[in-house]
């Protein structure tokens, strides 16, 4: 069976207290395959999935000479959830006293690297160095023993003098052996309470990193957000100089895209620092970016209004009445509500609620070379996920859509549905008693009764 080394071994003193020590390294070391190894439990380790120890685990060691126990801890440099590793890696050091601080470092044949592993762990420590042994990890992996432990020897020597002891081992060795070495370096040392303020627990555990990228991201957000709000304006100022019958529906499809890329950025923000906002409280960054994207939204579809043919929210325009189904084509004029969710009829048949029929407009938005441009939408229209329905009391098909972000329909068809020669005539017969009284002849011949 394969020997444990320690650079200066010590005689163990029976002490009559249980000495703690405490594990640190970074994910995949060898910390928590160490813990069970010696305490005969179970706990959840490997490298490939990142950090698997989410809690603090104290176990008694179940092999040596001498007990003591052991305190497992999160990889240092968890990716995933990090200000909660960070968090239990403070209490471990500090919630009861401590007699030792192992590092765990895998062996690396880069010597460098290993110096390297060591000082991104001994930052939340540093003023407790003289506890610190470091244990080097997978040793078996050295083709050259007798070099390499000189000269691993050596670097800690020239770098980090202040390191009290190193322990080479791999899986091979003696649990017991191990144990021995550990407690030897245990006993040698006053059981201590370390003390980490809040200060220093931000500083040295990367919580000012954690912070300092969600900002990063955050600025990153808003040059991204100015970048786009820059990109569509001069789309809009394009479709305007080249005004045709479709730049109306170009510069509604405008208002949409933007809305939706604008919105997109949020969710890539909220996905990439989501659990990061909620441990540190950094939500304000947050809702700041739900505050400048309604502003930006609304600035530009202020700026877009003034380039349409007709206004948007007006409800007596025949061109915000009349709008077709993005699923199955219906033509629907709307008697009542606003431009949010509504449903394509046939509500009383089905329970079927489906918000992924997004508009179909005859143009779309590409981007050329970098840049913003419109051309002719060469798609065919979806085919319907649901098929209209009719029966003497109703039709359509169900399906849920946003009836403000829906393109006009033709022109021609509203002047035919009204009879009527222009779009201003039409304008006319809403806003007049006859056209009322249309609607609510319209309105009592609704099936308003419930259906079970």
């Amino acid at each position: 069976m394969a020997q444990a080394i320690i650079k200066k071994y010590s005689v163990s003193k029976q002490l009559p207290y249980k000495p703690n020590a405490v594990l640190m390294g970074k994910t995949g070391a060898g910390k928590t395959t160490l813990a069970n190894k010696l305490c005969g439990t179970s706990h959840q380790s490997g490298a490939a999935r990142g950090s698997v120890t989410q809690e603090l685990f104290q176990n008694d060691v179940n092999c040596g000479s001498f007990p003591f126990a052991i305190i497992d801890t999160p990889g240092t440099d968890s990716a995933k959830e990090s200000y909660k590793h960070a968090f239990l890696l403070r209490t471990g050091l500090t919630t009861t006293k401590v007699n030792a601080i192992f590092f765990i470092i895998k062996y690396d044949s880069r010597f460098d690297k290993i110096i390297e592993d060591y000082f991104q762990l001994e930052l939340p420590v540093s003023k407790y160095v003289s506890k610190v042994v470091v244990m080097i990890s997978h040793w078996d992996q050295s083709k050259s023993p007798e070099r390499d432990y000189r000269e691993i020897l050596g670097a800690f020597e020239e770098d980090c003098p202040k390191v009290s002891n190193i322990i080479f081992m791999s899986e091979q060795c003696s649990n017991s052996q191990v144990a021995d070495l550990m407690y030897s370096c245990l006993s040698n040392m006053e059981a201590e309470k370390l003390v980490i303020t809040e200060e220093e627990f931000h500083l040295n555990f990367n919580t000012y990193e954690m912070r300092n990228a969600i900002k990063a991201s955050f600025q990153q957000y808003q040059n991204r957000a100015k970048n786009i709000e820059t990109e569509y304006s001069a789309l809009i100022g394009a479709v305007a100089s080249e005004r045709s019958l479709e730049s109306d529906e170009i510069l509604h499809m405008c208002i949409i895209q933007f809305r939706e890329e604008i919105e997109n950025l949020l969710k890539e923000f909220e996905e990439k620092h989501g659990g990061t906002m909620q441990d540190l409280d950094c939500y304000t960054f947050y809702i700041k970016m739900q505050q400048e994207n309604i502003k930006l939204c609304n600035e530009f579809a202020d700026k877009v209004a003034p380039l349409m043919s007709y206004n948007l929210l007006d409800n007596a325009d025949p061109r915000n009445l009349i709008k077709r189904c993005p699923n199955c084509q219906l033509i629907w004029y709307k008697t009542e509500g606003c431009d949010g969710t509504t449903s394509c009829g046939n509500n009383g048949f089905s329970n079927y609620f489906d918000l992924s029929s997004r508009p179909f407009f005859r143009y779309i938005l590409v981007r050329i070379n970098g840049k913003l441009t419109w051309q002719k939408n060469e798609k065919p229209k979806r085919t319907p996920v649901k098929i209209a329905q009719t029966d003497a009391k109703r039709v359509g098909c169900g399906v849920s859509f946003v009836w403000g972000q829906q393109p006009k329909i033709e022109e021609e068809k509203i002047l035919e549905l009204f009879k009527v020669k222009t779009i201003e005539e039409a304008r006319e017969l809403i806003r007049n008693a006859k056209f009322s009284k249309t609607r609510a002849e319209y309105e009592s011949r609704i099936d308003r009764s419930f259906h079970t």
